[in-house]
């Protein structure tokens, strides 16, 4: 077993007046912890605004370097909780004489470490390369290493300057438009099949693997970390009314999450945007909860979403049951809301009855009597355009029940029977 490395990181939270402390400091931990990172110094500074230079201003600045000179603990890395410009990071990584990097560049590393397919490594290396070039000076730029914020997907390392980082963003365009041209044909013969979609989606660590595994008794990934799975999962799922869907597992959300990073992914998140129906899965003990709903449902808007949104609020088994707003939340069940656990299963026959009922709204039950003679032919159609089909012989002829899209029931219409 490798042996996992932990980095000592001193945590620099800036606070501005749109901030939430308390809520920014968890997450920022929970990323550092997920990045195998240990906090050994966190430095707080309220602020208006960043300074143009030195991000906290010299005074605090001087601080924080008395503090990495005096820690008895070697400091590996410094990690900002604000965006950091080429400026800014020239000149913290001069006077502290340390490696500087900022959240969005934690998250990206993140998501390296995450990566397993090819094009989930190659969408984090073009956005690791975009967020690069946009805010790293030369030198830091082409820095290479294996810590917090040096990490690339798999193999990779960090292009040695700018020009070659243009050069392999745009191989790596290419290369990422060819499999979206793929994907979109696979989606476009679901979608001539009219086969129902649901997409999981949702802020990072909600369960949404957790109940993706339980729905489609399979065994994708999944762990109590931030972004544990990056790569989009689709099984098929058997309904109890006999219709065939396709179920989505997609990536996690986070607040602010960089748009290189939206962007490089949205061939992936494509299948959120074409599904029929979302399953937005909420991590009900979460003391968070509604900023991560607003931040999930914000991106949804972003990337123009307009299915109809199912609110799954996951984890209810951890709501302590002495808690007042437990019995509230559990008896809070409404058509476009509900609380389950993926861990215990409670409630999930309950959300499965929703997703029967979207899904019908697309699909009908049909009878049909078929001559033994024009078989053949009948159960090629029925094959192409049903979702699923039962057969009974009666003499001459064969009596079919089919589950299929309402708008293929009149290719059958002669067979129909009332």
């Amino acid at each position: 077993m490798n042996k996992i490395n932990v980095e000592n990181v001193i945590l620099v939270y800036i606070e501005l007046p749109d901030s939430n402390p308390e809520q920014d400091i968890f997450e920022l931990k929970e990323l550092i912890s997920t990045a195998q990172g240990e906090i050994i110094l966190t430095a707080t500074q309220k602020r208006n605004h960043l300074d143009a230079n030195t991000v906290v201003g010299k005074g605090k600045l001087e601080e924080i370097k008395n503090s990495i000179e005096l820690s008895d603990a070697k400091v590996d890395v410094v990690i900002f909780s604000c965006q950091l410009n080429s400026t800014q990071r020239e000149t913290l990584r001069k006077t502290l004489n340390c490696d500087v990097i900022d959240k969005f560049d934690l998250i990206l590393d993140i998501f390296a470490m995450r990566a397993t397919s090819a094009e989930g490594k190659k969408q984090v290396e073009l956005a690791q390369l975009s967020y690069n070039l946009a805010t790293k000076p030369e030198g830091d730029f082409s820095r290479q290493g294996a810590g917090i914020g040096t990490r690339g997907p798999g193999e990779t390392k960090l292009e040695t300057n700018k020009r070659a980082a243009r050069n392999k963003i745009y191989r790596l365009q290419q290369e990422l438009n060819e499999i979206a041209k793929h994907r979109e044909l696979t989606r476009k013969k679901r979608e001539i099949n009219d086969i129902f979609t649901v997409a999981l989606v949702g802020y990072t660590n909600a369960g949404k693997s957790t109940l993706f595994n339980r729905l489609t008794k399979s065994n994708v990934y999944a762990d109590n970390k931030l972004f544990a799975t990056l790569d989009t999962t689709i099984r098929k799922l058997a309904l109890p009314n006999n219709i065939e869907i396709l179920l989505c597992d997609t990536v996690g959300f986070i607040n602010d999450l960089p748009h290189t990073l939206l962007n490089a992914f949205k061939s992936t998140l494509e299948e959120a945007v074409r599904a029929d129906l979302i399953l937005n899965v909420c991590d009900a003990s979460d003391i968070n909860l509604n900023n991560h709903i607003s931040v999930t449902e914000a991106t949804l808007n972003e990337l123009h979403v307009n299915a109809p949104i199912i609110r799954v609020f996951n984890k209810c088994d951890k709501l302590d049951e002495t808690n007042t707003l437990s019995d509230a939340l559990l008896s809070g069940n409404t058509f476009s809301s509900l609380f389950v656990s993926a861990l215990t299963g409670k409630n999930l026959d309950v959300l499965v009855d929703k997703i029967c009922y979207y899904a019908t709204e697309l699909y009908s039950s049909v009878k049909m009597n078929v001559p033994i003679a024009e078989l053949p032919r009948f159960l090629a159609m029925i094959n192409r355009y049903s979702s699923k089909s039962s057969i009974q012989y009666n003499d001459d002829r064969a009596i079919i029940r089919s589950t299929m899209p309402k708008k293929f029931i009149n290719l059958f219409a002669e067979y129909l029977e009332i």
